[in-house]
């Protein structure tokens, strides 16, 4: 048992809380993980986590320890760089949390990646709403909003643009609203994760206007606003990459472009460490290449 393991033992359990987890993460037995810490405390003369039969804390020594343990990880990831072993094939499983308007239009971008590395696997996990990557055996995630864990590790990709739009028979239907206070006279789709008010924000040359998006259908998942937005039930805000192919076609109908809606950042996240495996930074830098459409 060498002090290199030891430390990345450590660097897990301070980003994941857990022996267990870092034991289901790394294929190690939790007494192994355990004795990895035991290591580092004898080594250091310091005690690194509090621990009780119900949580596990980091000491202030552990907090001291935790940057120099990830430097010293980042340098031995640099040194095997330099000596060309990472030059070897990319191969192995990723496993890539995303939600499902991203996943699949991710899914029509992987062939080039998974040409150029045969070797490499690409699971996508798909969900919309925010779990745990560490119980979920998540490599990776894909993430909108900000990000609240602060022992996630996260590279932003860019801004999500968001569009409002209808189908061309509800507008034949039920007419084009003008201005965004007209939503209040039309039933809107809101894409929620189950809270009971969502408001709809709009700037236009300084002046704002906000509504609050009502009507007799919602859904925590963008695919089932916009099977809805598309049947003809009502007027939806949602993601541009999901929607730009029917706005299009003249499928959708894209209202109010002279209105600009905030945008979400959109993050790849991981619990480190901050130098990832050979599979994962591919994947990773792929997500980087194609988030074009993003920014």
């Amino acid at each position: 048992m060498d002090l290199l393991s030891a430390l990345h033992s450590f660097v897990r359990v301070a980003a994941t809380g857990s022996f267990s987890a870092v034991s289901r993460e790394t294929g190690a037995s939790q007494p192994t993980i355990s004795r990895h810490i035991a290591l580092l405390e004898a080594h250091y003369g310091a005690t690194l986590f509090a621990r009780t039969t119900r949580s596990l804390m980091m000491t202030e020594d552990g907090r001291s320890l935790l940057p120099h343990a990830y430097e010293v990880l980042e340098i031995l990831e640099t040194a095997e760089t330099a000596l060309g072993r990472r030059r070897a094939s990319v191969s192995g499983l990723v496993r890539l949390g995303v939600t499902t308007a991203f996943g699949l239009y991710l899914t029509g971008k992987l062939g080039k990646l998974l040409e150029e590395h045969p070797d490499l696997s690409v699971e996508l996990v798909m969900r919309d709403g925010f779990g745990d990557l560490v119980e979920e055996g998540l490599d990776l995630a894909v993430r909108v909003g900000a990000i609240a864990e602060g022992s996630l590790i996260a590279r932003r990709l860019g801004s999500v643009r968001r569009y409002v739009v209808a189908s061309s028979d509800y507008l034949a239907r039920r007419g084009t609203p003008a201005h965004p206070r007209d939503l209040l006279n039309h039933p809107c789709i809101a894409y929620s994760y189950g809270g009971s008010r969502h408001d709809w924000h709009f700037d236009c040359k300084g002046e704002e206007n906000v509504v609050a998006a009502s009507g007799p259908f919602r859904a925590n998942s963008s695919e089932a606003v916009l099977q809805a937005v598309r049947s003809g039930l009502g007027i939806g805000m949602l993601p541009s990459f999901q929607v730009e192919e029917d706005i299009a076609s003249g499928r959708l109908i894209h209202l109010f472009p002279e209105w600009t809606v905030p945008e979400l950042p959109f993050y790849a996240v991981h619990t480190g460490p901050r130098t990832l495996p050979l599979r994962t930074r591919t994947v990773l830098d792929f997500l980087i290449d194609i988030s074009d459409v993003l920014r």
